[in-house]
């Protein structure tokens, strides 16, 4: 049986990594995927009603803000309202420069757009089609085993490492 599966990104660049590892040959299993952030926001009960049974979700946060309140929370509504759910965390430590930095072979993220600054970096991540950022990731060597690998600090502790679910 082929599962659902609906990614919960933190915002704008990790939709694009996701689009991108999405691209053919898929590094990642295929899904919708919903800019919000499971940190700060809990998720209103019209979207966990929505969620099919069965479905995946996969949550993509970082974990350089330690505040857990939130997450523990809609972790609790998507047992609760969701039909047999899985839940596969994407934890990235600390954030999605640290992420790019520790699965490609640049020494500052802003290497892989030839970007100026963070901030320019993050800009040309969102502009770029999502074939065009993972040829560049490609091109930087992306190591998948690297990608989401990376132990949390201890205030995340009662997530899985479980990223490896959503990986193929």
């Amino acid at each position: 049986m082929r599962r659902n599966c609906m990614y919960l990104v933190e915002g704008p660049c990790e939709r694009k990594l996701i689009e991108a590892l999405k691209e053919n040959p898929s590094k990642i299993i295929p899904g919708k995927i919903k800019v919000f952030n499971v940190i700060q926001d809990k998720i209103p009960k019209s979207v966990l009603l929505s969620v099919q049974p069965d479905t995946m979700m996969v949550l993509v946060f970082d974990t350089d803000v330690v505040k857990t309140d939130v997450l523990r929370e809609n972790i609790r509504s998507l047992k609760r309202y969701c039909q047999r759910v899985s839940i596969v965390y994407l934890a990235q430590v600390l954030n999605f420069e640290d992420e790019i930095i520790r699965c490609t072979d640049v020494s500052k993220a802003e290497e892989l757009t030839k970007s100026k600054t963070i901030a320019n970096f993050k800009s040309s991540v969102n502009r770029m089609k999502a074939y065009d950022f993972r040829m560049s990731l490609e091109r930087h060597k992306l190591d998948m085993n690297k990608l989401w690998n990376k132990k949390t600090s201890k205030e995340f502790s009662f997530i899985e490492q479980n990223h490896k679910l959503v990986k193929i």
